[in-house]
């Protein structure tokens, strides 16, 4: 049992690390546009934190695919979407190889892990998926994935919302780009925060009960 004061302790850390979390997007664009002056391209500030949180993430559930054999079905479908994820973002350097060739790999990833969650870790994946979904973490990682693929692309749709307002050619175009991939980060970032959470719950402690 926890002392009150440990508990509250906890609640301003977890609220700190939140905060700059929420920071981060702005900071990200910022350093983009105003300082570097780019036009947050593929090889940006921004662009580059999106896919370190990404593999960072994909690292943290590949590691607990060998730390919890209990959850190793449940943690290697995770991870193959993440990596598919990773995959896709990358798609402007494997582009060079082959318009649209991030398909076949992320394909590649994703029937695998299916593959292997299906017929060699059947045991170990619709349990600790099922209790995974009672957690704080999976509420984590679900707004991240809420803000990443609704929240980015309705926002930051240029023809649902920029594209209609009074600004200059071009300039649209810009701030579209720029609320959109603020967004994405901003998901990510929650992505991450839930996969750091759920695998380091010793250290940020939240209510979680581990699958029997």
């Amino acid at each position: 049992m926890q002392s009150p004061l440990k508990i509250i302790s906890q609640a301003v850390v977890e609220f700190l690390i939140l905060v700059f979390f929420a920071l981060l997007p702005l900071v990200g664009v910022y350093i983009d546009l105003v300082i570097l002056g780019n036009d947050l391209g593929e090889v940006s500030v921004t662009e580059i934190a999106q896919e370190t949180l990404l593999l960072a993430t994909v690292v943290i559930f590949g590691y607990g695919t060998f730390k919890k054999p209990e959850q190793r079905g449940f943690l290697v479908l995770v991870t193959g979407f993440f990596s598919c994820l990773f995959i896709r973002e990358m798609d402007a350097f494997l582009d060079e190889i082959r318009h649209g060739f991030w398909f076949w790999p992320a394909l590649f990833v994703a029937l695998l892990s299916i593959g292997y969650a299906r017929f060699y870790a059947r045991n170990t994946t619709l349990k600790p998926l099922a209790s995974f979904i009672k957690t704080k973490p999976y509420f984590l990682i679900l707004i991240g994935m809420i803000v990443l693929i609704v929240l980015s692309r309705t926002f930051g749709s240029g023809n649902l919302l920029w594209h209609n307002l009074p600004l200059e050619e071009g300039a649209s175009f810009l701030v579209k780009t720029a609320v959109q991939e603020g967004l994405e980060l901003f998901g990510y970032a929650f992505i991450f925060y839930g996969a750091l959470v759920f695998h380091y719950r010793d250290f940020v402690s939240f209510s979680y009960k581990k699958p029997s």
